[in-house]
């Protein structure tokens, strides 16, 4: 029997590189199905016994279908392509076999067909070469998945700066599932397609019979190479299997393969790969779905541009869908762990209690107190079972757990700089999250711009998004990607959506890991907010005010004139603590009147703390840490957030055009912690050079003033002179008087006079 998998029924072997491979010459049956490679088996005739041999003869019918020779990978072969170098195209020659090509013998000048099986993000890269490696100007190359696996392009570099080329925008790449490819060139045309049946879901053709025909006989194509042309960063490995490389089939005649219209191909749609990211029941569209989307608008485009005859341009994906998520589209993640389970199920739940009671016992028994199984407080003393209650409360998993981190972060921090980072905070609607993860409410959701009567939109849970805002905005604005992927490592986040310099989204595979995320991570907020929050100045004062004692002997006069100078407790508090508690200097000014003291304007009263747990807001238990240097922070910074479930309402829109002025405190060149939200003004030259600078001169300063000074203060403490005045400057040695250096000088001149 024919199979297009025939590598799954024998164990691979995985090669680094096409050249290092394995090829061997086969036979592909050709049917309305399919274009399959086939096995001995698949070639007999009904009269060739069970010991026929098969045929190999270009266009014989073998059971009603056609077959064609080929060249192909051996059977159990598959290459792993690593990202190419950017020299000469990332070509060279380890891309390549010399035996990767057409039959010996076909004719190479009406073209070719390569089939093949790839997996992998994105940039399948297959070249197609007269020679057995890159020949600039003659060799065309086919990039299935580029730009983020959003189109496809086909392409022949004329030289190093022009090239022919045509581009189109589909999702062809899957990274969990091995998808089949064609290739076609025949006439000087190129196509390329996805499934099993070349010329059937045409992704593109690009038109190239100008070079065909002024071209010689020996730049016909006749090798294959395999690549890999992924460059960003995030570019990883890709595996290729099945290849087969063959001539165009002589039964199709001087027309060649017919090809279909070329149309949007998406694999999602196909069956091949996996939707990604998708909420559940239309919450969040999916990949597939904003896909289709897009596709529909395209069709609209197209519409257009013929009706009023002028030039089609390819729109891009932005042009349809909002902007956040055609950012998506376009980074095309790394899929995350999908957790498939609901573990905070009731089923689940007893589930795992039966598993934890089954641990205790079989601890009890490898510890000796319960041999035999049975109830473990049969024949047990009182002492028995008071040790091993001991025993299982030193054996408390959460406890153990909990050992290995950090103590959480206390609720009421959830509250801090709330002042300052409220105008970025975006709260979810009234009631939306208290109504569960199926919830959903109609607002009006304003624009810039937008007045006037707003029609209300209906905002849904999206249960496999995360929504985080920080309340450390100079900290939080060194944070990248790859630390919030770190900081979720454990639950297998997908994707991180920015909104803003405070808050994101962070997307999961499915719900469930983004509920076990969304409750081991955070921690509920008290609602209403607790009066350490509230009201700061007073719990501190009360705090740290010591009991005041009545004497009795205090006279009823003497209390209410001390109550009369005393300030008010509103007051006070108002005057000495600011809004976290810390105490304030006082201020007093000297007016016309008298010494008044005079209070400064208030600020504008911005209302008491947000009920953040009423809202659905939950404060994560441990602040997020820059996990390395770069251009936009230092390793070591961290910072504190609040977390809630996303709605369908948090998403971008537009592509921002403007960003807020840095906070004060900011800095990418050092570390930043929560506290540096305050202004204050670092030291100069990190406090370093100065301060041994100081050290010197303070040590040179003792010895000078202190070992060789011999005068005493109280010899020119009352109307006397210091007696520095009338010495020298000193450098190391004693100083001269002026009389002393005349009385020298003359006493020179008398000599030389003598």
């Amino acid at each position: 029997m024919a199979s297009a998998l025939a590598s799954s029924r024998v164990r691979e072997v995985e090669h680094r590189s096409a050249s290092a491979c394995t090829c061997e010459t086969g036979t592909v049956v050709i049917s309305d199905e399919g274009w399959t490679i086939a096995d001995g088996s698949d070639l007999m005739t009904d009269d060739s016994g069970a010991g026929g041999e098969a045929v190999m003869t270009d266009g014989d019918d073998i059971n009603g279908n056609k077959v064609v020779k080929c060249q192909r990978l051996a059977g159990g072969t598959s290459i792993r392509v690593a990202p190419m170098e950017r020299a000469c195209g990332g070509w060279s020659n380890e891309h390549f076999h010399e035996h990767l090509r057409i039959p010996e013998g076909s004719p190479a000048g009406k073209g070719m067909v390569v089939q093949f099986e790839a997996m992998g993000r994105e940039c399948v890269a297959v070249a197609l070469s007269p020679y057995h490696e890159y020949e600039l100007g003659k060799t065309y190359v086919v990039h299935l998945g580029a730009n983020g696996n959003l189109q496809t392009v086909l392409r022949r570099h004329m030289n190093y700066q022009e090239c022919v080329d045509a581009s189109f925008p589909c999702r062809v790449c899957a990274e969990d599932t091995w998808v089949p490819y064609w290739i076609v060139l025949q006439s000087g045309i190129l196509s390329a397609g996805v499934g099993r049946v070349p010329g059937k879901n045409v992704i593109g053709t690009l038109d190239d019979s100008m070079y065909n025909m002024l071209r010689s006989g020996v730049d016909a194509v006749k090798y294959v190479g395999i690549g890999n042309s992924a460059l960003q960063r995030s570019a990883r490995d890709l595996r290729v299997r099945n290849v087969a490389v063959m001539p165009i089939p002589p039964h199709f005649g001087l027309e060649g393969i017919p090809m279909e219209e070329n149309k949007f191909v998406n694999i999602l749609e196909m069956g091949y790969g996996r939707g990604g990211q998708g909420g559940g029941g239309g919450v969040m569209p999916s990949d597939a779905e904003l896909l289709a989307e897009y596709e529909k608008e395209r069709a609209k485009a197209k519409a257009r541009a013929a009706k009023f005859g002028i030039e089609y341009k390819e729109p891009a994906p932005d042009a349809f869908l909002k902007w956040s998520e055609a950012r998506r589209l376009r980074a095309n993640p790394e899929r995350g762990f999908i957790t498939g389970i609901d573990t905070f199920s009731a089923a689940e739940k007893a589930k795992a209690d039966a598993r934890k009671e089954r641990f205790k016992r079989d601890e009890r028994k490898r510890k000796g107190l319960d041999p035999d199984g049975g109830d473990e407080n049969e024949g047990m003393g009182d002492g028995d079972e008071e040790a091993m209650e001991d025993d299982e409360e030193g054996r408390d998993d959460v406890a153990e757990w909990e050992k290995t981190k950090k103590d959480p972060l206390p609720v009421e921090q959830a509250w801090e700089n709330w002042k300052l980072v409220k105008q970025f905070r975006v709260d979810p609607p009234a009631g939306l999250l208290t109504n569960g993860d199926e919830g959903s409410v109609e607002v009006a959701v304003a624009k810039d711009g937008d007045e006037g009567f707003l029609p209300p939109k209906k905002v849904n849970v999206v249960p496999t998004k995360i929504h985080l805002f920080s309340n450390d905005w100079a900290p939080f604005k060194q944070i990248r990607t790859d630390d919030l992927m770190s900081y979720f490592r454990d639950y297998g986040p997908s994707y991180v959506e920015w909104l803003g310099e405070l808050s994101c989204n962070v997307l999961f595979e499915d719900r469930h890991s983004a509920a076990r995320a969304f409750h081991a991570m955070s921690q509920e907020l008290p609602t209403p907010p607790p009066e350490s929050v509230t009201n700061p100045a007073a719990v501190i004062k009360e705090r740290w005010t010591p009991p005041q004692k009545k004497d009795a002997d205090v006279k009823e006069e003497d209390m209410e004139e001390t109550e009369a100078k005393a300030p008010s407790d509103e007051n006070a508090a108002d005057e000495e603590m600011d809004e976290f508690g810390r105490q304030q200097p006082k201020e007093t000014t000297d007016d016309a009147a008298g010494e008044t003291p005079k209070k400064e304007q208030p600020e504008e009263d911005a209302g008491p703390p947000p009920d953040l747990g009423a809202m659905g807001w939950r404060f994560c238990k441990w602040t997020v840490r820059k996990n390395g240097n770069d251009r936009y922070g230092r390793r070591g910074t961290r910072a504190r957030v609040l977390m809630r479930l996303a709605t369908s309402a948090d998403v971008l829109d537009d592509r921002p055009t403007e960003w807020p002025k840095p906070p004060p405190g900011f800095t990418t060149k050092r570390v930043l912690m929560p506290w540096d939200d305050f202004s204050r003004r670092p030291p100069r030259n990190g406090g370093r050079r100065d301060g041994k600078r100081r050290r010197r001169s303070g040590g040179r300063r003792d010895r000078d003033d202190y070992d060789r000074d011999d005068y005493q203060r109280d010899d020119y403490a009352v109307g006397g002179e210091h007696p520095a005045l009338s010495q020298g400057l000193r450098s190391g040695r004693g100083g001269f008087t002026l009389e002393e250096i005349e009385a020298e000088r003359n006493a020179k001149n008398a000599e030389l006079l003598t």
